[in-house]
């Protein structure tokens, strides 16, 4: 009797065992799927975002400049990579507000509410309202001091954002606030040619690198200031 009852403990034991590593396998293969999911979705707004800075260009910037929504941001004298963005939204190129935000982020608009009509918006504009860091008002001299050494005073330097900006060079990524992107094990990263790839923790910091000396996402700006952007930021005061 002794016997069958160990045995019979021992095949429930197995048994258990064997459905737990089922269920494990199971939850790792949902979430893998789901974050395959997100960043396919992240990809997908990233290269319509593209796609409305290409019809910005050839509509409204003489296919010579990009946007430069210079007094339209919550600071007149200069604009962030989100507002950069939010352009298009306020000049009805960009009509959806879901494209802005990275679907892993946990990031809200309130369906656009929160982007404005034609500026953003003071106390609701804010890092959430965005997932994505880019082009800021210094990002191309920021570009020419730190990466194609021009000179440390470009850096400081407001120059327009033009067509022949390098189509190799990183036009956005998502931003370094709040929640990171993507669990912050990598990050979605949009080039000037719109392509579009996904950089691991391995080659980028998902959480400290928009803005940062050293990085390939220096010249890219979050809606508060970072890095280089805080240190300019400083120098204004």
């Amino acid at each position: 009797m002794r016997r069958r009852n160990a045995m019979t403990l021992t095949g429930t034991l197995v048994v258990t065992l064997v459905l737990a590593i089922a269920l494990a396998t199971l939850i790792y293969a949902l979430t893998v799927g789901r974050e395959k999911s997100r960043w396919t979705r992240c990809r997908n707004n990233l290269n319509s975002l593209a796609m409305g800075m290409a019809t910005y260009l050839n509509e409204c910037g003489g296919n010579r400049f990009y946007p430069w929504p210079m007094g339209r941001g919550l600071r007149a004298d200069g604009f962030t990579g989100a507002e950069w963005f939010a352009t298009n939204y306020w000049l009805r190129i960009h009509p959806d507000p879901n494209c802005f935000l990275c679907p892993s982020s946990g990031d809200t608009n309130h369906d656009g509410r929160d982007l404005g009509t034609d500026r953003a918006v003071p106390g609701l504009f804010g890092s959430q309202t965005v997932s994505y860091a880019a082009m800021g008002d210094r990002s191309v001299g920021i570009c020419l001091a730190s990466k194609l050494g021009k000179g440390a005073g470009y850096a400081t330097s407001k120059l327009p954002i033009r067509d022949d900006f390098p189509p190799n060079e990183v036009m956005a990524s998502g931003d370094t606030e709040g929640t990171p992107n993507h669990g912050g094990q990598g990050m979605a990263v949009l080039f000037f040619d719109s392509h579009v790839e996904y950089w691991t923790r391995d080659r980028i910091d998902p959480e400290l690198s928009v803005g940062v000396s050293g990085t390939e996402l220096v010249h890219l700006r979050n809606q508060r200031p970072a890095g280089i952007w805080s240190e300019a930021a400083a120098d204004d005061s």
